[in-house]
Order: C-alpha cells, then structure tokens, then sequence
C-alpha cells in the first residue's frame, strides 16, 4: 500500500477533507443556524425574566440583565467568526509556548479547534473555553503527558473543571476522531533526501533518467536555509489557515518549501515525478503552488498589526452581545446535568435496596414467600 493510499483510509482524509465552496457551506449553514438559536434563547431568558417572581434579588436580576443584550441581537457574520477563530488559534500557539509544549501538540490543538467551529459557532460555544480543553486532549493525543491540575496551575486563573466542562462537547465536535495527520514529518524526510541528493549519493531520478534543468547552485546550503524557512511556515501559516482541510500533508509540505526556496522545489519535484509521468508533474505544480498562495496569505508572525487588534476588539465586544445565555456557563451546566444524574442513580439505588431487602426477607421463610392468592 502506497503512502497516498495509506493517508486516503485516514479519518482526516474521509471526514475532514473539503473543496473550498462545501467548506463555506457548512460554516454558514453553522452560523445561520447558531444565529437564530441565539436570537431565541434571548427572546426566551427575555419572558422568563419578565415573568420572574416579585421576591427576586436585585443581585440576581443585575446578573441576568448583564448577559443578555437589549434591543435587537446583532449576530456575527461567518467571516467574523472566522477571524476570532483565527485569532484563539494564534493566542493557543502562544499558551502551548507559555506551557512548553511540543510543536505537535500545538498544531493538533489547532486543528481540533478549527474542526470544532465548523460545525459549532463562537456564538454558542466561547473559544476560550474550548482552546483550553482542546490543547489538554492535544497533550494526551501528542503522548505528552501533562497531569489535568499542574496544565490548569499552568494556564492560570483556570480550574481543572474549567478545562474539562466542554470535554465532551468537543469530542463531540470532532466526531470522537482524535488523530490528526501533519507535514512535519514529510519535511524531514524531504530535507534528509535533497541533503542526500546534494552530496550525490542518491540518483536525481531513479533509472537514471535526465531532469529538466540544471541542478541548483550550492545546493547544500540551499537546503539548509530552505529547511528553516519551510518548518517556520508549517508552524504558523498552515496551522492558521484552512490548508489542513484542502490538502493532504505532503502537498503542505511541498508548499512550504516551494515558498523558501522556488528553485530548489522545482528542481525537486521533477526529480520525484520526471517528464516521463505525462501530466503528473504538471498537476502536482499547480496544487503546490495553490497551497503555497494560501499560506502566504498569513504571515508568520504571531503579533497582530494595529488595524487588527482594532477589529479584533470591536469584534470582541459585538460577540458579548450576541451570545448564547444558556451556553455562557459550561462549568454550571456539567454540574447541574452531574446532580440530575445523581439524583436519577439515587433513586435507582434505593430501589434495588428495598428489592434486596424484600428478596432476603422472603428467604428467611422457612417455605417461601406467601403464595398469593
């Protein structure tokens, strides 16, 4: 089995893989349905408030009205939302350095983050709630053991009930698929064959067949700077924008590369796939080169410019008008569906007792229970 065939039986390939347009689809179909689910739950606290007892606090009424907006909701369009979300994911890249994680982790935290909001909206479910659990499942799916208490310590102001009250809504989220497939590895790989290549103790072609062109100057030391820029791309632009959903790892891979070092990539890629292939080559060019103009689109940089954080606070303050009240507390949710719960396990529990009790009663009869008649 060919490692394409391999990646095509992968979770990530058959459920999180989309064109451009069924992509958008859903994400506005997502935003459509959270807005009209926002807009009744206000309409809903809204009565429930208006048909409050007259013995209500002062308190529990300034709690209520501070959560709910006045006046008609103005919601988030899809390309707000996407901006937020780009936005949480930059601030996990920046919490996963602040805890010392490795790059998988983050990049895994990433992705599980921005498949959660295809089919969920920041509207219903506060990115800062979700980053947290989803960089704490990115620790135990990366094999980087992080005990629950020291990673909430860690991120501070956080409990270990905060970073869990949306643990099963974002297992849910991601369609309890866990594994997430990166470039990392093929750029290594790619990086140890053009190194190999660049000494001459590999073929430029296997069967020995000619490339087109001649081969890069200085080749060695191409490779080594085109090896820093490429891995600093797939540590920041690719995890940033919807790559991962469009292409598979070794296109992302050859994107990056084609972005450090054009030449070199080209080179490269004609070695692989000769112009013996037909339109291979060709085909292969033209989706390295789309991959590579969506990660140019975000700059490597974490820091945002001026104009952004200006949109990003006004952003901001428009998402606390327009959130769900009944999805605001996560942590208040779990602890009220655990004692309803309880509450039902109790009552199951006394019945199995009395049931107990009742049966060894009846054994204690020397004949029996009494016939019934």
């Amino acid at each position: 089995m060919s490692e394409d065939e391999r990646y095509r039986t992968s979770t990530q390939y058959r459920l999180w893989s989309y064109t451009p347009e069924s992509l958008l689809a859903l994400r506005s179909t997502t935003n459509r349905i959270a807005a009209d689910r926002v807009r009744e739950a206000v309409r809903r606290v809204r009565e429930a408030r208006a048909l409050s007892s007259a013995d209500t606090s002062e308190a529990e009424n300034g709690r209520s009205a501070s959560v709910i907006p006045q006046g008609e909701v103005d919601c988030l369009t899809v390309d707000e939302e996407l901006k937020l979300v780009a936005w949480y994911c930059r601030q996990t890249l920046s919490l996963g350095d602040h805890l010392k994680v490795p790059t998988d982790v983050k990049a895994t935290a990433i992705q599980y983050i921005k498949r959660f909001y295809i089919t969920n909206s920041v509207m219903t479910y506060h990115p800062t709630d979700i980053l947290r659990t989803a960089l704490f499942f990115a620790t135990k799916t990366e094999n980087h053991y992080f005990r629950l208490t020291k990673f909430a310590d860690a991120i501070g102001g956080t409990k270990a009930e905060d970073v869990l009250a949306s643990e099963f809504l974002l297992t849910q989220g991601l369609r309890f698929t866990f594994d997430v497939r990166h470039p990392f590895r093929a750029l290594e790989g790619a990086v140890m064959e053009l190194q190999a290549l660049s000494r001459g103790d590999l073929p430029a072609v296997p069967g020995g067949e000619d490339v087109t062109g001649a081969r890069p100057q200085n080749m060695e030391r191409k490779v080594r700077d085109a090896h820093g820029k490429a891995r600093e791309y797939l540590k920041t632009s690719a995890l940033l924008t919807d790559a991962y959903f469009h292409f598979t790892p070794s296109q992302i891979m050859m994107a990056a590369l084609m972005i450090a070092d054009k030449e070199l990539t080209q080179w490269y890629i004609k070695c692989k796939f000769p112009a013996t292939a037909g339109t291979l080559q060709e085909k292969i060019l033209i989706t390295v080169e789309k991959c590579a103009l969506m990660l140019k689109e975000v700059d490597t940089s974490l820091e945002s410019s001026a104009t952004e954080k200006k949109e990003l606070g006004a952003l901001s303050k428009k998402l606390k008008k327009c959130r769900n009240p009944e999805k605001i507390d996560l942590v208040g949710l779990l602890r009220a569906k655990r004692e309803g719960e309880g509450g039902a396990d109790e009552k199951v529990v006394k019945k199995r007792k009395l049931e107990r009790e009742q049966s060894a009663k009846e054994g204690e009869d020397l004949f029996g229970p009494e016939i019934k008649k």
